[in-house]
Order: C-alpha cells, then structure tokens, then sequence
C-alpha cells in the first residue's frame, strides 16, 4: 500500500507564522496562527484603508458578522490592541496598523501567495 507517492505530494504546513524574531533567549520568537480569519479580515480592511475611525471598524465587523454568521465584538479590538495605533484626533478614535499589525498582515499575506 503506496498512500504517499512522494514528499511533493504530501506538502506540510505548520499553521503558524513568525512576526518577531530576536536570536537570544532573552526575547524568544513570537508566533500567531495563519489560519485566524477574521483578524486576517481586519487587518486587511485597515490596511487597505489605511486609517479608519471606530465607527467604521465596527461597521465592517457588524457587516463581516452578518455575512459570516460570527459574533465577533468590540472585545475583540480591546484583546487584540496591539495590532493596532489608536489616536485621537478631536474626540474621534482613529484605528492604524502597528508595526506588529504590519508584520502579521505582510507574513500572512507572503504565505497565502506562496
């Protein structure tokens, strides 16, 4: 029984990607899943727009919910804040990519192409 012909046909995938690498002990690598898709939505949503007002953010989100059929809330900005530089410019928070965010989104975008 030949189930795998050849290691070109059985491909591997780790299901994780690296965005922050130091090569000491001291700062250890820093990892997130590939396969998150409504973080890769958002950041997706951000980057395309460059910078977005909260309200927007939870419009798209409202209609991604909608569309997916996930609950997805305004927690989720409050747990995963660090892919994100928030300011406030006259009372009105603006929602940007942080250099993380950044990363994430590029490496994730790298290994959907490849």
């Amino acid at each position: 029984m030949n189930f795998v012909k050849s290691f070109d046909d059985y491909m591997l995938t780790e299901g994780r990607v690296v965005f922050k690498r130091k090569y000491t002990d001291a700062y250890p690598a820093k990892v997130v899943s590939d396969s998150a898709p409504v973080r890769e939505k958002i950041l997706s949503f951000v980057k395309e727009k460059g910078s977005v007002s909260y309200s927007e953010i939870m419009e798209f989100v409202r209609l991604m919910n909608e569309e997916t059929g996930g609950n997805t809330s305004r927690k989720w900005l409050n747990k995963n804040s660090h892919y994100f530089k928030i300011a406030e410019k006259n009372g009105v928070k603006t929602y940007s990519l942080s250099p993380v965010g950044k990363r994430v989104h590029e490496s994730i975008m790298k290994q959907k192409t490849s």
